[in-house]
């Protein structure tokens, strides 16, 4: 009787996929989360990885973007530093507040 198994698939361990253990994902949730329920008029808040962490926080108007950017220090524990304020990829007229996230 063959077998369908090739030689070296000892070696090879199956990738899990679904929504059974997505612990990467849950603790960014855990960090948006609250961001959303203290800035809830924000366009979008998103995460970037590129070599460290960024958070940006979309706004429609600058002084809304200030004051996401006075509030950011001081939420989950201070994680949030080195803030830019500038304008929004693909939106010309939204503001972007983006802070390196410390974990």
């Amino acid at each position: 009787m063959q077998s369908d198994r090739k030689a070296g698939d000892d070696n090879v361990e199956a990738i899990r996929s679904g929504e059974q253990d997505r612990p990467i994902s849950a603790a960014l949730e855990r960090l948006i989360a609250p961001l959303r329920a203290e800035f809830p008029d924000a366009y979008a808040i998103s995460l970037e990885y590129h070599h460290d962490l960024r958070l940006h926080v979309d706004l429609r108007t600058l002084e809304e973007a200030h004051v996401v950017e006075a509030r950011l220090p001081a939420l989950c524990g201070g994680i949030f530093h080195d803030m830019f304020t500038g304008s929004s990829p693909h939106h010309a007229f939204f503001h972007r507040v983006s802070a390196k996230v410390d974990r």
